[in-house]
């Protein structure tokens, strides 16, 4: 990809059982199971550049992986309605596979925004998850 004559370094996917320990560039992505479900951890920005490949990583889970998925959107910087449309379709998706999608993150902008958009969003990953039990 370029930008203004410079490349610059698309969307990664990191497909490992640990979080991303840093952002770098835009966009990063990862997933791992916990308990039964899947928990997708975003970081950066999620904009028109990076929603497909974001659906992408959605769409595998979901398929082949876990269709019960909790999204931790705590590092998002920004979510564009680009990427509010891949979390609704991946969603929908869920749903077919017999399972559901969730949101989690602490931003209030993002909570906001989520909500308004319909979306089942949790304060806490921990919250969103099924086995939480407060304690």
């Amino acid at each position: 990809m370029k930008a203004l004559g410079r490349a610059v370094a698309g969307p990664r996917i990191v497909g490992s059982v640990r979080p991303p320990t840093e952002v770098r560039g835009p966009f990063v992505c990862g997933w791992s199971a916990v308990g039964d479900c899947a928990v997708v951890r975003v970081a950066g920005t999620v904009d028109e550049v990076a929603a497909p490949a974001l659906a992408t990583e959605l769409a595998h889970v979901i398929t082949t992986k876990l269709p019960r998925l909790v999204v931790d959107l705590r590092r998002v910087t920004a979510l564009e309605p680009a990427g509010v449309d891949v979390l609704t379709e991946a969603g929908k998706l869920a749903v077919e596979h017999g399972g559901w999608l969730r949101t989690s993150g602490t931003a209030q902008w993002l909570v906001d925004l989520l909500r308004s958009s319909g979306h089942d969003h949790f304060p806490t990953l921990a919250e969103a998850l099924p086995a939480y039990r407060p304690s």
